[in-house]
């Protein structure tokens, strides 16, 4: 009977041990578990006085598959793509990009997005198509990382007391585009480079991102006053 219950207390005590052991390798495993890290973009811009426009609608944008993910997308000089799964968006770039786009425009602007307010007609309103060809963080480990960005955009005048077939002449729609790269500042020296270097990259995306709103709005006000949009950066016709 005393062997029995020997072997009995050992077995328990062997598996009270393997459960610790377990929940010793489960707690090491959950503190090796890599942080996952998210980033939002971000717009800011002076209001343009002299904008009359009061309604537009931003379209979802469009942009390559390549970049379009939740995960942040890396390339580097030779066009090699590396995803960096602990580095990511809070939603798709698309999204950031459109929902930025909108709010830097209705600041900009002093304009309301009909595209989600459920905003009816009656008033003009403009409509925004945008192509993201690039939005691409480029790196370059001999030098600043840089964002490359190609966009065009169409803006379409949409009045609802104006006959459809009026709607669609030529001077109710600019197309306009621009391309140019963005420059990343560096970190400062008492940063520890590995940890600021993701912080620094979606600085410079904001920065070029605004330049983007900057052109978008102007181009729409010019439209708006059916005048020559005055672009430093980019061309319309």
């Amino acid at each position: 009977m005393k062997s029995i219950a020997q072997r009995s207390c050992n077995t328990i005590l062997m598996m009270r041990f393997t459960t610790m052991i377990a929940a010793v390798f489960a707690l090491s495993a959950c503190s090796s578990a890599p942080v996952v890290n998210y980033y939002a973009l971000n717009t800011q811009g002076a209001v343009l006085t002299d904008s009359k426009v009061r309604v537009i609608e931003v379209l979802p944008v469009s942009l390559p598959d390549r970049i379009n993910r939740v995960p942040i997308v890396v390339q580097d000089l030779n066009g090699k793509i590396k995803i960096l799964e602990n580095e990511r968006w809070t939603s798709t770039l698309a999204a950031e990009l459109r929902d930025n786009l909108s709010a830097g425009l209705q600041q900009q602007l002093g304009a309301v997005d009909r595209y989600n307010s459920g905003m009816v007609g009656g008033k003009v309103a403009y409509r925004i198509a945008s192509d993201f060809s690039h939005f691409d963080i480029i790196h370059n480990p001999n030098a600043q990382q840089q964002i490359e960005v190609a966009v065009a955009w169409i803006v379409k005048r949409n009045d609802p007391n104006t006959s459809l077939e009026k709607n669609t002449t030529q001077h109710q729609q600019l197309t306009c585009r621009m391309h140019f790269t963005q420059s990343v500042s560096p970190p400062q020296q008492d940063q520890p480079p590995q940890h600021h270097q993701m912080q620094d990259t979606i600085s410079g995306a904001n920065i070029a991102l605004n330049r983007v709103v900057n052109a978008m709005a102007l181009s729409i006000v010019a439209f708006d006053a059916q005048k020559t949009a005055p672009l430093t950066e980019g061309n319309c016709s």
